[in-house]
């Protein structure tokens, strides 16, 4: 039976950063992630803005193009241009460069595994069909949206967009992303995000709404895991309805040809960030509802959380000194915990008024002033 100072479950951009910052403070880290090729599917819009070259390496590899603006088309059929200064990635390579980095500064990486339980000190994983038990003195969940250390934590996600996206062809490359209101996105809205030739479209909407059929988060006979994910398997069908229509629109409109590359899908958590500290366990990235509520963007918050979790963690278990996790909290919450949590009051009005939408969409996006209240 192996120890480790850190397991990092999840393998994605908040895990890798995690793993990476822990290794290079001097930890033994293990990270795990349940699919075979780390980062396939990719589910994902894919864009990610400037400011992140600032906190973390990205390679001309991963970065398909430059994008200089973003166009909000509103439902009241107007369209507002803003700048939006960043890149569309290849999450693929992103996510694998960001491992390999991890892997280059000695973290031990285990595809295809599965946390199975934890019991005491112990911890039972399964690599394919073989069973591994280790003792970590440190375990971080960056096991994306419906995470299994959150539960071990009983800090989980519970509210959520859910996301399906093609990727079509473009008649002709742009540089601008393209965010779509519609009534019928409840909660959310339609993209375009260009990747040279070809584009990422697609529609997040709230499902689990009054405009939307209800369907179970708990019960029972399931858990948590299994009821998130039958429910968001049984919304695919509407939810694909709606795509194929935005599709056709896009068509008709002349910017997308009607041959999707692929398809893709996931939750986005939009609730809020959680509490992400309790006794020996973190939360960073999507575990952490450290996504954006109203735009969904969680790839900045996953890196920069990410490096503060594995060199505070880092830091806490080399010293054996536990409760040095509480300021990774505390930092989090200081770099992005007003604009997450503005973005929870800004989706409360978006959703309680949405059916006045027109009205209250300059107060509820990111393209305008008044999301911003009085801040300069």
């Amino acid at each position: 039976m192996q120890n480790y100072d850190m397991l990092v479950v999840g393998a994605g951009p908040a895990g890798s950063s995690t793993a990476f910052a822990a290794a290079k403070a001097g930890c033994r880290v293990l990270m795990v992630d349940k699919k075979k090729v780390l980062g396939q599917p990719v589910q994902c819009a894919e864009y990610v803005p400037r400011l992140l070259l600032s906190k973390c390496s990205i390679s001309k590899d991963s970065i398909v193009q430059n994008i200089a603006s973003m166009m909000t088309h509103l439902p009241n059929g107007g369209t507002i241009e803003t700048k939006s200064p960043g890149f569309m990635l290849d999450r693929s390579i992103f996510d694998n460069e960001l491992a390999g980095n991890a892997r280059d500064a000695g973290v031990e990486i285990l595809s295809d595994t599965t946390c199975l339980a934890r019991k005491g000190g112990k911890v039972m994983l399964k690599q394919g069909q073989t069973n591994i038990e280790i003792i970590p003195s440190l375990i971080v969940g960056a096991d994306g949206p419906v995470s299994t250390v959150g539960q071990w934590m009983e800090s989980v996600n519970k509210e959520f967009i859910t996301g399906l996206q093609y990727t079509l062809p473009l008649t002709e490359p742009q540089e601008h992303t393209e965010v779509f209101f519609q009534p019928e996105f409840f909660g959310g809205y339609g993209w375009l995000f260009p990747k040279g030739d070809v584009a990422n479209v697609g529609i997040g909407v709230k499902m689990n709404s009054k405009h939307e059929k209800q369907h179970p988060v708990m019960n029972a006979h399931n858990t948590y895991q299994h009821s998130l994910l039958n429910a968001h398997n049984t919304n695919q069908h509407s939810l694909r309805k709606k795509l194929d229509m935005f599709v056709e629109q896009l068509r008709d409109a002349g910017m997308v040809k009607n041959n999707p590359v692929s398809i893709t899908g996931g939750l986005i958590p939009v609730g809020g960030p959680l509490k992400t500290v309790k006794n020996d366990m973190l939360l960073v990235g999507d575990a952490a509802g450290h996504t954006d509520a109203i735009t969904g963007g969680g790839i900045p918050q996953a890196v920069i959380c990410g490096e503060m979790a594995g060199r505070i963690g880092g830091r806490a278990v080399l010293k054996g000194e536990i409760d040095l996790l509480n300021e990774y909290e505390v930092e989090w919450r200081g770099f992005f915990g007003q604009n997450l949590e503005n973005a929870v009051e800004k989706r409360e009005i978006l959703e309680s008024h949405w059916d006045e939408l027109d009205e209250i969409i300059d107060k509820c996006w990111v393209a305008f002033r008044g999301y911003y209240g009085n801040r300069p």
